[in-house]
């Protein structure tokens, strides 16, 4: 994952680069609600990576029409060769009614109805629909193509919609007994239910990834925005769900050997851990890419 929210531009692009040069084949990054357009930059990732797919994790999506939604990531899949990974999310009520000043409506039933929408126009190019919180009649005349969706999900009713609809989910502020015990065995019992093979949905598992010789810098900065996470229902339920957790639980922060015991814990818990690293020097990135992935060839 490669934050756009922490380095310019032209830094964004040159670690996307980097990155690719290291051997990643793909790359995600986050919508904060004080941060640059995370569609526009993705577009910009996939432009300078060509061999890299590129997804976002997530998009809120009060924030886009589902139409404007689903005419953004076609245009996006078609101009990359089918590299875009559509991640949407409900998102938080400070960002949906105070940041955007609507009236947010219960976020499965919004969720069932936006996805909807944006899997017809993407996969057929028509849709017509009068639901209880959004209406689309729209077509889309340019080649429609298949666009992976994927849904922030971290409780059952989410999940199960995720299995249903999507191709994945992507979680944040896990520890790995969350995702033992919270996340797949709920994965898998959708997986049953709606005839969909287990290993062709994907639970992508991001975590704060630090290895260079500030750690004890990077552990305390990490506590603290850990912490600030309470303030949100969502994330608050996650982090009560066990006690108390320490902020080392679900992050990546310490030596290449220790991150990649870390990364092989929660990939035999059926996940697909996804390092994102933190702000830091060239020499960081790549020493915690390295980590997590290997040297490059």
């Amino acid at each position: 994952m490669i934050s756009p929210r922490y380095q310019s531009t032209d830094e964004l692009v040159k670690r996307v680069q980097l990155a690719e040069r290291l051997g990643v084949d793909q790359v995600w990054l986050e919508q904060q609600p004080d941060q640059r357009d995370a569609l526009v930059t993705a577009s910009a990732y996939l432009h300078a990576a060509p061999s890299i797919s590129v997804g976002t994790a997530v998009l809120p999506v009060y924030a886009r029409h589902p139409v404007a939604m689903a005419q953004a990531a076609a245009s996006l899949s078609e101009l990359s060769s089918g590299r875009f990974v559509l991640g949407l999310g409900y998102s938080h009520k400070f960002v949906n009614e105070y940041v955007l000043g609507l009236q947010q409506g219960p976020p499965i039933g919004v969720m069932r109805e936006y996805v909807d929408i944006v899997r017809r126009l993407t996969g057929t190019g028509e849709v017509n629909a009068e639901g209880r919180h959004f209406t689309a009649h729209a077509q889309y005349t340019d080649p429609p193509g298949h666009v992976p969706i994927y849904l922030a999900a971290l409780r059952p009713q989410m999940i199960r919609l995720a299995v249903e609809l999507g191709e994945g989910i992507v979680i944040w502020l896990s520890s790995l007994r969350y995702v033992r015990e919270q996340v797949m065995p709920v994965v898998r019992e959708a997986c049953a239910e709606f005839g969909k093979d287990e290993k062709d949905f994907t639970v992508l598992t991001i975590l704060p990834a630090y290895t260079g010789t500030d750690e004890a810098e990077q552990r305390s900065r990490w506590a603290k925005s850990a912490a600030s996470y309470r303030m949100l229902p969502y994330y608050r339920h996650v982090l009560n769900a066990y006690g108390d957790p320490q902020p080392e639980e679900f992050s990546l922060i310490g030596p290449a050997s220790r991150v990649r015991e870390r990364l092989a814990e929660y990939r035999e818990a059926g996940c697909v851990p996804v390092p994102s690293p933190m702000p830091g020097t060239d020499e960081d990135f790549i020493s915690t890419v390295e980590a997590a992935y290997g040297s490059a060839s």
